[in-house]
C-alpha cells in the first residue's frame, strides 16, 4: 500500500485525474470536494420528474483525447463512451443539410474528404479551406513566453490566408465556436491552429465525436470514486479548504474552513484559476511573480435547454445549425437510451449554446419562448409536439477563454512554492479547455510531485503508457 499522502484541492476531472495517476505511481491521495458531488464542471443530476440523470450541459470528445481514453479506461468505465470511427456530422442550414463526412480513406485524406460533399460551402470556398488546412499543416507555432501566432485572433489570421464570410462563418466557426467556447473572433490564431493540427490534420479518427453514454457523475465521479478508494486512497465531499498549511519550508497539507488540519507530503491545487490564486499568500509568490498571470485568466459561459417533447422531433443524434440561435442540437434519447425513461413516448432534446453571453442573464420563459419557435423553424415535426418539460442549465464560468496573449497566463503544473503543485485545464497543458486538458493536467502534476518526493510505495498500481492510441475505446 502507499505510505506517501498527497492532498488534492477539487474533485473535478483534473483532481480525480491527478489522484488516479498518484495511485498508479504509488502515492495515496486524498481528494477534498467542497461540493456535495464530484465533477467539477462535469456532472449530472437527477430529474424529479423524470428520474432520468441530466449532464449539466452536453460534453463531447473527439478521438484524439487520448489521455482522457485511457482515464475513462483507468477507472473500468469504457463501456460508458461510444467513439465513432471517423468525422461524420449533419449541418442544417435554412431547411437543407449538409454533411460533413469523411470517406473511408487512409490517415488525412479521409479527413479531408469530408468537404466533398459539404453542401453549405460552394467549391471555390472549398478551394480556399484546403489552402489554409495546407498552411495549418505547414505552420511552426512559437514555444517562446509570447508566441506570435498567440498576438492575433484567429479570425484575423484567416482572413489574411484567403478566408472570406462564406468560409468562416459556414465551416471554421462551426468547429471553433463549440470546441474553444468562443467565437472564432476572440480566440486566438494560436489555439485555433493548434486545435486543426490536433483533431483534423492528423489520422482518421482524431476528429470523430465521441459522447457519454452515461451520466457524467457516474461516468466521471463515481467510477473515480471506486477506483480510487479499492487502491487505498480518500475522497472526502463537503470539504472547504481555507489556506495553504506550511512547515519546514514546504507546503505541508491544507486547513479547512472548520479549522481541520489536513497533512500531506504535498499539496496539488486541482480548482480554477481564480479559486487557487485564493489560496496564496501575498510574499510567498516565489520568482517572477509565477501565480500572478492566473489573476488574468478570463471564463466563457455555456447554457444548455433541455427540452422533453411528446413525439420525437430529431432523426438524427446531433445535429450542428447555421444562421440560428440553436448552434447544436443533441438527441439525448437516442444517445443514452438506457437512461432515458421517456424514450417509448416521446423524446429528451438538449440545445448547447457555446459563448452564451448573449443567453445567460434572459429568464427561463424567455428562453423557452425563443428556443421552442427556433426548434419549430429548424425542425417542423416539433411544430405539432407537446412539450412536456422545459430545463435551463445554466455555466456561467464553464470553460476558460483562450483570447490572444492567454498563452501567457497558463502556468506549469510545477510551481516554485515546495510541494505544492497546480492541476486544471487552464493550466499549461498544450489544449485548450477540454476534458483531455484536463486529465492531462492531473498527468503532469502527478509526474512532477513523484519526480520530487518520489513513492515510498513498493506495490504502485500497474501503469500501460498513454502514449499513442488507447486500446479501450468505446465502440
Amino acid at each position: 500500500m502507499p505510505t506517501r499522502t498527497v492532498v488534492i484541492i477539487g474533485g473535478g476531472i483534473a483532481g480525480l485525474a491527478t489522484a488516479v495517476r498518484l495511485i498508479q505511481l504509488g502515492l495515496k491521495p486524498i481528494v477534498l470536494e467542497k461540493r456535495p458531488f464530484l465533477g467539477g464542471r462535469a456532472y449530472s443530476f437527477t430529474d424529479s420528474d423524470s428520474g432520468e440523470e441530466i449532464d449539466n450541459g452536453q460534453h463531447v470528445f473527439v478521438g484524439a483525447c487520448d489521455e482522457l481514453q485511457k482515464y475513462i479506461a483507468d477507472i473500468g468505465a469504457s463501456d460508458q463512451i461510444r467513439l465513432d470511427e471517423r468525422i461524420g456530422f449533419p449541418v442544417l442550414k435554412g431547411q437543407k443539410i449538409g454533411w460533413l463526412k469523411a470517406r473511408r480513406l487512409p490517415g488525412l485524406l479521409s479527413n479531408l474528404s469530408a468537404l466533398l460533399g459539404y453542401r453549405h460551402v460552394s467549391l471555390g470556398g472549398k478551394l480556399r479551406i484546403l489552402w489554409a488546412l495546407l498552411l495549418i499543416k505547414l505552420a511552426r507555432l512559437d514555444s517562446g513566453p509570447i508566441p506570435s501566432h498567440d498576438q492575433i485572433s484567429f479570425d484575423d489570421w484567416l482572413r489574411g490566408h484567403s478566408q472570406n464570410n462564406e468560409t468562416i462563418r459556414n465551416f471554421w466557426n462551426l468547429i471553433i465556436l463549440p470546441s474553444l467556447n468562443d467565437d472564432i473572433t476572440a480566440v486566438s490564431a494560436y489555439t485555433g491552429i493548434q486545435l486543426f493540427k490536433i483533431a483534423l490534420l492528423g489520422s482518421a479518427q482524431n476528429p470523430a465525436m465521441g459522447i457519454p453514454l452515461a451520466g457524467l457523475s457516474t461516468l466521471i465521479g463515481e467510477n473515480a470514486r471506486r477506483f480510487i478508494e479499492l487502491h487505498g486512497g480518500e475522497i472526502r465531499t463537503g470539504v472547504d479548504v481555507d489556506s495553504l498549511h506550511i512547515a519546514g519550508g514546504g507546503i505541508k497539507g491544507v486547513s479547512t474552513v472548520g479549522d481541520e488540519l489536513i497533512e500531506g507530503e504535498a499539496v496539488v491545487s486541482a480548482v480554477p484559476a481564480q479559486a487557487m490564486t485564493k489560496l496564496i499568500i501575498s510574499d510567498s509568490d516565489g520568482p517572477n511573480d509565477f501565480f500572478t498571470p492566473a489573476e488574468s485568466v478570463k471564463t466563457a459561459p455555456i447554457v444548455a435547454i433541455h427540452i422533453w417533447y411528446d413525439r420525437p422531433v430529431l432523426s438524427e443524434k446531433f445535429v450542428a445549425v447555421l444562421d440560428s440561435p440553436l448552434q447544436w442540437v443533441f438527441n439525448d434519447t437516442d444517445l443514452k437510451p438506457h437512461n432515458n425513461q421517456s424514450s417509448e413516448s416521446g423524446q429528451h432534446i438538449v440545445i448547447s449554446l457555446s459563448g452564451a453571453w448573449q443567453w445567460q442573464d434572459r429568464s427561463k420563459q424567455e428562453l423557452r419562448d425563443i428556443f421552442t419557435v427556433e426548434m419549430e423553424k429548424a425542425f417542423p415535426t416539433a411544430e405539432s409536439a407537446v412539450i412536456k418539460k422545459f430545463t435551463i442549465v445554466k455555466m456561467l464560468e464553464a470553460t476558460f477563454r483562450v483570447a490572444p496573449g492567454s498563452q501567457r497566463i497558463r502556468l506549469s503544473q510545477r510551481s516554485p512554492l515546495p510541494g505544492f503543485y497546480l492541476a486544471g485545464d487552464w493550466t499549461d497543458t498544450g489544449w485548450p479547455s477540454t476534458m483531455e486538458s484536463a486529465v492531462r493536467s492531473g498527468n503532469l502534476a502527478a509526474k512532477y510531485v513523484v519526480a520530487d518526493i518520489g513513492t515510498g510505495s513498493l506495490h504502485p498500481v500497474g501503469l500501460a503508457t498513454s502514449e499513442g492510441r488507447s486500446d479501450s475505446r468505446g465502440s
